[in-house]
C-alpha cells in the first residue's frame, strides 16, 4: 500500500484556535464560528485521488477490496486516519457515500464496508481535528444516508460524543431538520442535556427548529417518561394501521379509528374516558379574519439566511396566510378540525397578556387570529392552558369545531401531542 497523501489544508488560523484547551466557544475571542467557516470552506478541497489506495477504497464504498487489503494485511491501521483533517476511516466511508454519485465498478457498498470494517476492529468514535467522528458527518449533511446514519450506532457509535465545539450530533441534525436522523439519535440515548462550549443544549435548541423536530422530540421526551398524548402518530388508536383514512370518534373527536370493527372493539376502555364537546371542557372563540396578514415559517427562514436547506417549496400563498376564511362549511354541524393555538411570544408583558392568538389548522384552509376583546374570560382560559401545557409555554393543538366562520369551539381540556406542522 502506498503511505497516505496529505490531502486538505489547515491554517495557520485554525491552528491557532485549535490549541486552545478544551472546548471551544462560538464567540469572536475563542474563535469556534470562525473555526467553523474555515473548515466548511476547506471540506470542499477534499480530493478523492489523493488518498491512500486504501482510503480510496474506503471512500468509493469498494468492498472486495477493502477486504483484499485488511485480509492479505497491507490495510494500514483501522485506527488510523487520512487527511490534514486526520479524517477517519469511517468518516471516509460516510463521506463518500454522501458526495459520490456513481462510482467504479464493484463500489457503493458502503453500508457492508463499514460493517466489515467493524468487525475487524475499526473503532466507530475517532474524531478529526475539531472533533468530528462518522456519526457527526453522517447527521449534519443536507443529503444524508439513514442506513448509514443508523449502521454507526448499531455498532458502537456514541451518539452523545461532544466535539470541540461540545456539540453532539443532535443539534446539528436539528439544524437541518433531519426528522429520520434526529429519530436515530433519540433511540439510541441522545442527551437533551448536555451542554456545548456556549451552555446550550438540545432541549433549548429544538424549540427552535420548527414543528417537525418539535414533534418528534417532545414524542420521545414523552416515551422516555412513559408517557402519552392523544394524536401522538397517525394510526388507528385500536389496531395502530397507519392510514389516511382514519375517522374521528364522533363523541370526543380526539380517538380516530380504521374502521368501526376496530372503533366497537376499543369502545368498552374507551367509553370510561371519552368526553363529547361541553360547556365545561370547551371554550368558545370568535375568529378575526384579518385581510391581508401573512405568516412566515421562522425555523425555515432562519436556516435560509444561514445557508441551509429549508422547505421554502411549502411555503405557498395560502399556507403563509395569517386569515382564511374556510370554504364549505356546512350549515349545520359545523367542521371538526385540529388546531395549533400561538400565544404572543414576547417580554412585552401588556402583549404577552392581551396579544392576539395565531390559530390554524395543518392545511391552512383555516387561519385567524383571537382578539382578546372579543371574549376576554375564553382568551384567558385557552392562553392558560397553552402557557401551562402547550410546547414550551408558546404554541397546543387541540380538538375544536368550526361551528361557523364566527364561531370556533375548542375542546381545552385534552391537549394533543405536537403535531408536526
Amino acid at each position: 500500500m502506498e503511505p497516505p497523501v496529505t490531502v486538505l489544508t489547515v491554517s495557520p488560523q485554525m491552528k491557532e484556535i485549535l490549541a486552545q484547551p478544551g472546548y471551544i466557544k462560538s464567540d469572536k475571542v475563542h474563535g469556534g464560528q470562525r473555526l467553523r467557516e474555515l473548515y466548511r470552506a476547506e471540506s470542499i478541497n477534499l480530493d478523492a485521488r489523493a488518498l491512500s489506495e486504501f482510503g480510496f477504497r474506503v471512500f468509493t464504498g469498494h468492498l472486495d477490496g477493502v477486504k483484499d487489503a485488511v485480509e492479505r494485511g497491507i490495510a494500514p491501521p483501522l485506527s488510523g486516519t487520512e487527511t490534514a483533517y486526520e479524517t477517519s476511516y469511517a468518516s471516509l466511508a460516510i463521506l463518500g457515500a454522501q458526495r459520490i454519485q456513481q462510482g467504479p465498478p464493484g463500489s457503493m457498498r458502503y453500508r457492508e464496508t463499514l460493517e466489515y470494517l467493524f468487525k475487524k476492529g475499526m473503532p466507530p468514535d475517532i474524531g478529526d481535528i475539531v472533533g468530528n467522528t462518522a456519526l457527526h458527518h453522517a447527521t449534519t449533511c443536507p443529503h444524508p444516508k439513514d442506513d448509514l446514519t443508523r449502521c454507526l450506532p448499531e455498532n458502537g457509535a456514541n451518539v452523545n460524543h461532544q466535539n470541540r465545539y461540545g456539540e453532539i450530533c443532535i443539534m446539528g441534525s436539528m439544524q437541518l431538520n433531519l426528522i429520520p436522523a434526529i429519530d436515530i439519535l433519540m433511540e439510541y440515548g441522545a442527551d437533551l442535556d448536555l451542554p456545548d462550549a456556549d451552555d446550550w443544549t438540545a432541549r433549548k435548541h429544538y424549540l427552535c427548529c420548527g414543528p417537525q423536530v418539535t414533534a418528534l422530540v417532545t414524542k420521545w421526551i414523552r416515551k422516555r417518561s412513559g408517557e402519552q398524548a392523544p394524536r401522538e402518530e397517525k394510526r388507528c388508536d385500536e389496531c395502530g394501521l397507519a392510514t389516511d383514512s382514519l375517522k374521528n370518534c364522533a363523541r370526543c373527536k380526539i380517538l380516530r379509528y380504521c374502521s368501526v370493527e376496530c372503533q366497537k372493539r376499543q369502545w368498552p376502555t374507551h367509553k370510561k374516558t371519552c368526553q363529547s364537546f361541553s360547556l365545561a371542557n370547551t371554550v368558545t372563540l370568535k375568529p378575526y379574519y384579518q385581510v391581508g396578514a401573512v405568516t412566515m415559517p421562522t425555523a425555515d427562514l432562519i436556516r435560509t439566511r444561514m445557508g441551509n436547506p429549508s422547505q421554502t417549496e411549502s411555503w405557498t400563498e395560502k399556507r403563509t396566510r395569517a386569515a382564511h376564511v374556510p370554504k364549505g362549511l356546512h350549515k349545520k354541524g359545523g367542521k371538526t378540525v385540529v388546531i395549533k393555538v400561538q400565544v404572543p411570544w414576547t417580554g412585552d408583558p401588556r402583549i404577552k397578556s392581551q396579544g392576539d392568538l395565531m390559530v390554524y389548522n395543518k392545511t391552512r384552509d383555516f387561519a385567524c387570529t383571537i382578539r382578546r376583546g372579543d371574549a376576554p374570560e375564553e382568551y384567558d382560559r385557552i392562553s392558560e392552558v397553552v402557557r401551562t401545557q402547550g410546547v414550551n409555554g408558546a404554541k397546543a393543538y387541540f380538538s375544536a369545531e368550526l361551528e361557523s366562520k364566527d364561531r370556533l369551539v375548542v375542546k381545552v381540556s385534552e391537549v394533543l401531542a405536537a403535531q408536526p406542522w
